[in-house]
């Protein structure tokens, strides 16, 4: 665009600056032809050289002014441009930063406000999806066990005959929740990778390992053996520094991270030996704008970004702080 604009403004103004120097030259010609003297011709001569290093220095000056012309009308539709890539890639988080522009200022506010909304929309729905997955898994799985249980005590009667019946109706559920999870993997806009969870903590603890030395804190890695989940690994990094940098912040003594293979998910547990949560923050700690003072991101972000990962992040525990990542096993996908 800063290009065409160039090329907009020199194709305006050339042709004035052209016409001139060619009005000035064919004044100085007509006087040059009724010269009287030897002076006279040397003055209009010197006068046609002066005129025409005018011509040459106002001509270098309208290109570098019709440069910067270009460039600072460019500025806004630019800012716009990587505006709108950003919201395309990235999602809106923040507000737009505006140009001066009017126009282009309430184009963007328009467009950040859209994509604030359609964020918190999407957030929401698998926000819900993950805590439905979540929250109907454990009952159901204790429901089998139950029906197992009677339908082992009463083989012979017609109780056997129902358990069993009832049995098949909840493994059709357990079922579909899987299959509800393996839809959302088909559509979801994140690429979902293989995470090696004890490399992953290993990982995560030297990153820190400085930052725990300086703050005079431990941390514990406690990981069952061929732990696989699927995440997006960057993002789950971020999730669990916020969560070591909430421990070091509000919490004391040693940090506890472990990591287990919990039914169709991998539950990864971040807990320390201080005083805990205060129930009547308990409610709000997610809440968005609720931020640890280190890095900026608040636990509101990390569990959505959990969320978009298929997963859940919960607060598990109180006193002491017990703060828990559920990501989706690899074997619960037959991945």
């Amino acid at each position: 665009m800063q290009q065409r604009l160039f090329r907009a403004f020199l194709l305006a103004t050339i042709p004035w600056i052209l016409l001139l120097g060619v009005v000035a030259n064919f004044w100085i010609e007509s006087a040059n032809g009724s010269r009287e003297s030897i002076f006279l011709w040397t003055k209009l001569t010197a006068v046609s050289a002066g005129v025409q290093a005018t011509i040459a220095l106002i001509l270098t000056l309208v290109i570098l002014i019709t440069t910067l012309l270009a460039k600072v009308t460019a500025r806004p539709f630019s800012s716009l441009l990587r505006q709108v890539n950003l919201i395309s890639s990235q999602g809106a988080s923040l507000s737009p930063e505006l140009t001066g522009l009017d126009e282009v200022d309430e184009t963007l506010k328009v467009l950040f406000s859209q994509a604030n909304t359609a964020q918190r929309r999407l957030d929401s729905e698998r926000t819900l999806a993950a805590d439905v997955s979540h929250q109907l898994r454990s009952p159901l799985t204790a429901l089998s066990l139950r029906l197992e249980q009677i339908a082992i005590s009463t083989t012979g009667t017609q109780i056997h005959e129902e358990a069993q019946a009832a049995l098949g109706q909840v493994d059709r559920l357990v079922n579909l929740v899987e299959g509800l999870l393996k839809t959302w993997r088909a559509t979801s806009d994140r690429n979902l990778t293989q995470i090696n969870i004890s490399t992953f903590l290993i990982e995560v603890k030297q990153l820190w390992q400085s930052r725990l030395t300086a703050s005079g804190r431990e941390m514990e890695l406690d990981c069952e053996s061929d732990l696989i989940a699927l995440g997006t690994y960057d993002v789950q990094e971020q999730v669990l520094s916020v969560l070591i940098e909430n421990a070091i912040q509000h919490g004391a003594g040693k940090i506890t991270i472990s990591a287990k293979d919990y039914q169709a998910w991998v539950l990864i547990e971040v807990s320390d030996e201080g005083q805990g949560i205060a129930r009547e923050i308990e409610n709000s700690l997610m809440a968005k704008g609720s931020t640890t003072s280190g890095n900026g991101l608040g636990l509101a972000w990390a569990r959505n970004q959990v969320a978009s990962d298929g997963g859940r992040l919960e607060l598990r525990s109180i006193k002491p702080a017990v703060f828990g990542i559920f990501l989706i096993a690899e074997h619960s996908l037959g991945a």
